[in-house]
C-alpha cells in the first residue's frame, strides 16, 4: 500500500491542477474584462435625477469602487416640487444633491451585487411671496435656504457590460426633514425666523422624509 501512496498523490494532483488552473484563468479573465470607468444617470429618491460616476479601483481583485452622484434641479411646485402643508407654493425651487462613497462588489470584480456606504448632502432653496403678515400689518416674503447632511448605506447591483443597468435600495440615517427653517422679511424692514412645514403626503416625494433610498440607473462603462 505504501508503494501506491505516491502514485495516488500524483494522480490526485493531476486531477486538481486543471480545475485550479481553469478557476484561476476564469478569475483573471473576469479581472481583465472589468471596464473601470462608469458614467450614467440615476432617477429616484432622494437624488430625484442625478449624474453618476464610478471608478473601480485596481485593488482587492477590482471589487472596490469609488462612486459619486450630483443633481441640481430647478422645479415648479405646480408640476413637480416640494409643497407646503398650507398649500402655499414655493417659487424658484432649487434642489441640489451630492453623494460620495464606496461600493464593494461581493462576488465578481466590478459587477453584480454590491454594498455601499456614502456621505450625502441635499439642499433646498426657494421663496414664498406674501408668505406672512406681521402685527403692524406689513406683508412679508419667505426665503428658504436649507442644507442637510447624512450618512447613507445601500445595496445594489450592476448588470451589463458596455451598457449597464443599476438598481439600488438603502437608508439615509439623517433624512430630509418635513419641517424647515424659513426667514421672513417684511416690508417695514423687520425679519422673523419661522418653521415651514412641508406636505408629508406629496406622493413620490413623501419617501424622501422617511430616509428611503430607492433609485434606478443606466449608463456606459469604458
Amino acid at each position: 500500500m505504501k508503494n501506491f501512496l505516491p502514485l495516488i498523490l500524483i494522480v490526485f494532483a493531476l486531477m486538481i491542477s486543471p480545475a485550479s488552473f481553469a478557476q484561476q484563468m476564469q478569475t483573471q479573465n473576469e479581472f481583465e474584462d472589468v471596464r473601470p470607468f462608469r458614467i450614467g444617470l440615476k432617477s429616484g429618491i432622494p437624488n430625484l435625477l442625478s449624474a453618476n460616476l464610478e471608478y473601480v479601483l485596481p485593488v482587492l481583485n477590482r471589487k472596490l469602487a469609488l462612486s459619486a452622484d450630483y443633481s441640481k434641479l430647478n422645479m415648479d411646485g405646480e408640476d413637480f416640487g416640494f409643497e407646503t402643508e398650507e398649500g402655499t407654493e414655493i417659487m424658484e425651487q432649487e434642489f441640489k444633491y451630492f453623494e460620495a462613497g464606496i461600493h464593494y462588489y461581493l462576488f465578481k470584480p466590478g459587477k453584480g451585487l454590491y454594498a455601499g456606504v456614502a456621505y450625502a448632502n441635499y439642499s433646498l432653496n426657494g421663496n414664498l411671496p406674501n408668505y406672512d403678515e406681521n402685527q403692524n400689518g406689513s406683508s412679508g416674503d419667505g426665503y428658504l435656504d436649507f442644507s442637510n447632511n447624512s450618512m447613507n448605506i445601500k445595496v445594489g447591483a450592476k448588470w451589463g457590460g458596455l451598457f449597464y443597468f443599476r438598481p439600488e435600495v438603502g437608508y439615509a440615517f439623517n433624512p430630509f426633514p418635513s419641517s424647515l427653517p424659513i426667514r421672513v422679511e417684511y416690508e417695514d424692514g423687520t425679519t422673523e425666523n419661522q418653521e415651514l412645514s412641508l406636505d408629508a403626503d406629496s406622493g413620490f416625494l413623501d419617501m424622501i422624509y422617511k430616509g428611503l433610498i430607492l433609485n434606478i440607473g443606466i449608463g456606459f462603462s469604458f
